[in-house]
């Protein structure tokens, strides 16, 4: 779905999220909704979309919570449904103000289901945000060698002339390098993806003693869970994400390339039905 900035109608927003989530995840409903939202009627939500029900600040902040909203896209939101809901002209102009400050669109540009190239090494994404944040100037040796793990300049100078040719990188005219989106997906191809996590699940592993502590974040839970409670996992994860890429798309001072890895996987078979 669209992010939040694109609309201009707190209504449709919700529609999409939740049709967006249902088609996701088998175990989100209206209930589920309104239960992590802390909403005793599990019909409100559909109400609202309907047109039938308004907001108050009240349910405005519950169904942030219940969509797990950055604190930012979180005042978006808020501002956006008193701009929908104002009674009178004035009132939409100040609302219309404050949407204008707030208005960003950060589109993600589809990786091309033939670009298997991208998916063959680890650092071409680190590379593509690498560029961006390090004055390297044309100083392959440089920028190869501030990667973690460092690679070879061929390599670092391979994957730049890769990245310029799939388009995910611009070459400006004082020599510096641009994003030609904020943000990119994968589609559709799985193999090429699962290459690519691989990759980076082995790089988390040598993290655990090859870097400093402070400098990373590594954690483990272990639980027995139904099919039902892995579904509802998963939606968790997903929205934690999506919280993330609203942090990250605030985020103005970046001096270093992250990855951030998300496991979620058995270590037994599944028991079969007890009688």
């Amino acid at each position: 779905m669209k992010r939040i900035e694109e609309y201009d109608d707190y209504r449709l927003f919700l529609r999409d999220f939740i049709e967006d989530r249902k088609k996701r995840f088998p175990f989100f409903s209206n209930r589920y909704f309104s239960r992590r939202a802390g909403i005793a009627s599990p019909s409100l939500c559909q109400e609202v979309i309907d047109g039938k029900r308004n907001l108050t600040e009240k349910t405005i902040a519950a169904f942030c919570k219940g969509m797990a909203l950055t604190d930012r896209d979180a005042a978006f939101f808020r501002v956006l449904v008193h701009c929908n809901q104002s009674k009178t002209i004035d009132e939409q102009a100040i609302y219309l103000a404050e949407l204008k400050r707030f208005r960003k669109t950060i589109a993600a540009e589809q990786i091309p289901a033939d670009s298997f190239a991208y998916f063959e090494h680890w650092y071409h994404p680190a590379l593509r945000e690498l560029a961006c944040l390090l004055d390297w100037k044309g100083d392959y040796e440089l920028l190869a060698r501030t990667l973690n793990p460092p690679i070879s300049a061929a390599a670092a100078k391979k994957s730049i002339a890769l990245l310029l040719r799939l388009g995910f990188l611009r070459k400006n005219p004082d020599g510096s390098h641009t994003q030609s989106s904020p943000a990119i997906k994968t589609g559709d191809n799985v193999v090429g993806v699962r290459s690519l996590n691989r990759q980076f699940g082995e790089l988390g592993i040598a993290a655990i003693e090859g870097t400093p502590i402070n400098e990373r974040y590594i954690s483990s839970m272990t639980a027995g869970i139904s099919r039902k409670t892995y579904e509802a996992l998963e939606g968790e994860i997903e929205s934690f994400k999506d919280r993330l890429r609203g942090i990250v798309d605030e985020d103005k001072g970046a001096d270093a390339v992250y990855t951030v890895n998300l496991h979620l996987f058995p270590v037994s078979k599944r028991e079969p039905p007890r009688k």
